[in-house]
């Protein structure tokens, strides 16, 4: 039992035997420090004569209670100072979790949806990928993963199949991963959500899916993860699609974009980032705050975007994960004197496309990209260090997936706010 509650059901006890209480917190605050460890109730009256050296006679017990009075606002000073300090590691939780912090891991993946009818177009996912995918994640013993939205075809291109089949079929291709009891936190991509009205021209009409159809998904997606324990902790109206959570020494947050296309709810944002305690800040959405391919970004409305990774920076997070662009891509971004990694990591199924150099000027500089192979990220945290990796399968045909490389790694340490 840890001392904090050692102390506090020690304490109740002696109150129901009578005992008066200045006398109970001062004794057991001595007690513990003479010996390292709560004496019994029963115990109290020889170990305290003991302790202060006194001998058994009515001359001793008139000296107790003359000095018990006399001390009385003393003892509770350092009986309540005492106890503080018992309480700090216990009241800390996640944030005591630092260098001494057993080595854990998380995977990130994203875009596992088909774009071709050769890559499983009726089950509206890339399902040799996936399948690959998670049997490497199980390799890896991770503690959960992170999905960054795009999971299947959803409301575009699906050859009439249903939002409800399709992520069956998702998470059936994942069950490696569910079957080995790993965590899988998802959010929505705009596959998951609904045709885009802001940046892109109008859909033809062959592709215009019917009116309901953003509800329709949403329905959908909720209910496919509803025995995942996706948190309910989002701001009104996003319940369940943005969310928070903490895992060892680390704080992740999941935003989703699309119940107002193109932003995050920053409200609830700095709110969740002013109250963390975490060495560590991993946030995850489905699209790049800086342009990589698609119009279609948080870079949307630029000053939003700008105040979402200053945000981020600000509070000490080092990594933002998305998707939506199908390659990997690394990219440093300078927020708020901070280094803000943005990791795109659309590998994970999508028809891959040849990468493009990032809009927006200086703000972003790609360190490395790549569109000639499927993978997912993995990334190993020790301490307040996060080694992130990406892996590739470096064989992609009829025969199966090949061989595992590891094609980008660096290492992220939220102490240093660099990489090195």
């Amino acid at each position: 039992m840890p001392a904090f509650t050692r102390c506090i059901s020690v304490i109740t006890e002696c109150f129901q035997r009578g005992f008066p209480k200045p006398f109970i917190i001062h004794l057991k605050m001595v007690l513990w420090l003479r010996f390292g460890e709560y004496l019994t109730c029963g115990a109290i009256p020889i170990n305290y004569r003991k302790i202060c050296r006194y001998k058994y006679s009515k001359a001793a017990d008139k000296r107790d209670t003359m000095n018990l009075r006399k001390h009385l606002n003393a003892f509770l000073a350092a009986a309540l100072v005492i106890v503080a300090l018992l309480a700090i590691p216990w009241a800390k939780g996640p944030a005591q979790a630092g260098g001494d912090a057993p080595p854990w891991k998380f995977a990130v993946i994203s875009d596992t949806q088909a774009d071709r009818a050769s890559t499983g177009m009726g089950l509206c996912i890339n399902e040799k990928i996936v399948k690959a995918i998670a049997e490497d994640i199980v390799r890896e013993k991770p503690g959960l993963v992170l999905v960054s939205g795009d999971l299947v075809n959803g409301w575009l291109k699906n050859g009439g199949t249903g939002y409800a089949a399709q992520y069956a079929a998702w998470k059936k291709a994942m069950g490696p991963v569910y079957h080995a009891g790993i965590r899988v936190y998802p959010v929505r991509g705009n596959h998951d959500s609904g045709p885009e009205r802001a940046a892109l021209p109008p859909l033809p009409l062959h592709l215009e899916p019917s009116p309901d159809t953003p509800a329709q998904l949403r329905k959908a997606f909720r209910e496919a993860f509803a025995e995942s324990g996706i948190p309910e902790n989002g701001p009104p109206g996003e319940e369940g699609l943005t969310y928070s959570f903490e895992h060892r020494n680390a704080l992740f947050i999941g935003l989703d974009v699309y119940v107002v296309e193109h932003r995050v709810n920053q409200s609830w944002l700095d709110r969740r980032l002013a109250g963390n305690r975490n060495p560590l800040i991993f946030v995850f959405a489905h699209e790049p705050a800086f342009e990589k391919m698609h119009r279609d970004n948080l870079g949307f409305y630029p000053a939003g975007r700008d105040l979402f990774f200053e945000s981020i920076g600000r509070a000490g997070g080092g990594i933002y994960f998305c998707g939506h662009d199908h390659c990997y891509d690394r990219s440093l971004v300078r927020a708020c004197g901070n280094e803000v990694w943005q990791i795109i990591a659309g590998t994970g199924g999508g028809n891959l496309r040849s990468s493009g150099k990032l809009g927006n000027g200086k703000k972003a500089k790609t360190k490395f990209s790549n569109a000639s192979y499927h993978g997912y990220v993995v990334v190993a945290v020790e301490g307040p260090k996060a080694v992130v990796s990406w892996k590739a399968i470096m064989k992609d045909d009829s025969a199966g997936a090949g061989a595992w490389r590891v094609l980008d790694s660096f290492i992220y340490s939220s102490s240093e706010q660099h990489v090195k």
